[in-house]
């Protein structure tokens, strides 16, 4: 670790510090010396990658889809730490079906979680980290996680997808409006990587209209990536942590894939 990504003394907020790349990134955050304010709509989730990360970090609950948790945890953060230098906009949700049939409530609730949280998120940072510029630091960050389905096609996955294509959206507009305010805002695109996003999914189904075994769903998954496997989480939280950090001072607007070649192919 460079002294540029030396994170000591800062402060970072991770939306969906329960699981997956959530909570690799708080601990790659902690490894790297921040203080960290972890939340997630599953409070013991939280609290176990709290005690994961180490001393430096605390767990609160949050739905990012609800404005008054948002306003919640920053009033927590205004009180107990004063300003904010790294808001990680991880939380998310992905759900599938077909275009033809999938109900209006899939992409209204991939909007509510994926896309509003993001709003309300760069919304509610913004004046705490102000607050930590005009206090003498030299950076803020936020850390936007969108997917490679924002940018390309997913069999049954067009409400995510266009869920996701809006957070680059959103990540490109604040960094524009913000470039000389001191608050750095990009956006990070994993692939299919090995979490628990799509845990309720229903199992894909064969040429007959069959639903796939596990096994099989699996290795058809994993056969469209060149690198020939899924992601791993921790695979994912370096590059965040290095958006975060002053190594990165020169980077906003940017957009960084993480995919195996999955989307080169």
């Amino acid at each position: 670790m460079t002294q540029q990504q030396d994170l000591a003394g800062k402060l970072a907020w991770v939306t969906g510090a329960g699981s997956g790349i959530g909570r690799a990134v708080a601990v790659a955050l902690a490894g790297a010396g921040a203080q960290l304010v972890l939340t997630d709509i599953d409070q013991a989730a939280a609290e176990a990658c709290a005690a994961l990360a180490g001393p430096q970090a605390i767990a609160l609950p949050q739905d990012v889809s609800a404005q008054q948790d948002w306003q919640a945890v920053a009033a927590t953060i205004a009180e107990d730490f004063g300003q904010l230098d790294i808001l990680v906009n991880n939380a998310g949700v992905m759900l599938t079906a077909p275009l033809e049939s999938a109900p209006l409530d899939h992409l209204r609730r991939q909007y509510a979680i994926n896309v509003e949280s993001v709003f309300i998120g760069m919304q509610t940072a913004y004046p705490l980290m102000r607050r930590a510029l005009a206090a003498g630091g030299r950076d803020a960050a936020i850390v936007n996680i969108s997917s490679v389905y924002g940018m390309v096609a997913g069999g049954s996955f067009a409400a995510y997808s266009a869920s996701k294509g809006a957070v680059r959206g959103l990540s490109r507009a604040a960094a524009l409006e913000w470039a000389q305010s001191g608050i750095r805002v990009n956006c990070v695109l994993p692939g299919p990587v090995q979490t628990n996003l799509g845990a309720h999914w229903d199992p894909p189904l064969d040429a007959a209209g069959q639903p796939l075994a596990p096994e099989a769903a699996l290795a058809a998954w994993v056969a469209l990536i060149p690198m020939g496997r899924l992601g791993q989480a921790q695979e994912i939280a370096p590059l965040v942590a290095f958006l975060a950090s002053e190594a990165a001072a020169f980077i906003t607007g940017a957009e960084f894939v993480a995919d195996g070649g999955y989307t080169a192919a």
